[in-house]
């Protein structure tokens, strides 16, 4: 997908940097080629749902990295198949592209703020601690937000994502990834009204590509030993 005289790319190969999945089954057909040292402007996200297209895309804007993705999936049938393919790709990238970790920050926790309009409408807000630890584990506190409505977009959108669909889509990013990530929306009880399903799920979005970025920096003061006290990262 990029020249390989790009310096990005001859970056990527020579930090593990990158990460190419193919991935075909009898529900999906799926490509995705991750570059950590990438630009996003770079990003193409081509899955069939508009909204997990947009989920992603933030994500990868967030991150500072290149994401393309194109998937064929059976969508006929409903969402399910090509937005937990997708995700379980993804991860399998990210976790190509971030290697043996040595040498990267490791931790962080961002936040991420949404704005709605109206003086009586909660603003969406999410913060995502993430953990490069190879020690799986996915927590969150979105339920009660994503069992407010059936699809994360009201309204007739073709191929509409739904709301169980989404916790499915991270959780397979997170374990695919070998990740240890924590999501709490914190909402305003002050508010008459609660935010929108849709724009606490694009805060989620923004909020872990934010972490993820700082997180797979490289920070030149560990000279390339891993972040832990043991001198490497169980699995």
């Amino acid at each position: 997908m990029w020249d390989q005289r790009s310096p990005n790319d001859l970056a990527s190969v020579a930090l593990q940097r990158e990460g190419k999945v193919e991935r075909t089954t009898r529900e999906t057909s799926i490509s995705v080629h991750l570059l950590l040292n990438g630009c996003s402007k770079d990003t193409l996200v081509e899955t069939g749902i508009p909204f997990l297209n947009t989920f992603y895309t933030i994500l990868a804007k967030e991150a500072c990295m290149t994401l393309k993705i194109n998937c064929k999936g059976d969508l006929w049938v409903d969402d399910h198949h090509t937005a937990e393919d997708v995700s379980i790709a993804i991860g399998q990238c990210l976790n190509q592209a971030l290697g043996n970790k040595a040498g990267l920050n490791r931790m962080w926790v961002s936040e991420a703020t949404r704005e709605t309009a109206g003086s009586d409408v909660s603003a969406a807000k999410v913060e995502v601690t993430m953990d490069l630890s190879n020690r799986p584990y996915f927590g969150h506190n979105l339920h009660e937000t994503l069992g407010r409505q059936e699809y994360v977009v009201e309204g007739g959108e073709s191929n509409p994502l739904s709301c169980e669909m989404l916790e499915h889509c991270l959780d397979s990013l997170v374990m695919n990834s070998h990740m240890t990530v924590h999501i709490v929306e914190k909402s305003n009880a002050e508010c008459e009204q609660v935010s929108s399903v849709a724009d606490v799920v694009l805060c989620t979005a923004t909020a872990f590509g934010r972490a993820l970025r700082v997180c797979s920096m490289v920070d030149e003061r560990r000279a390339g030993t891993t972040a832990s006290s043991k001198g490497t990262l169980s699995v």
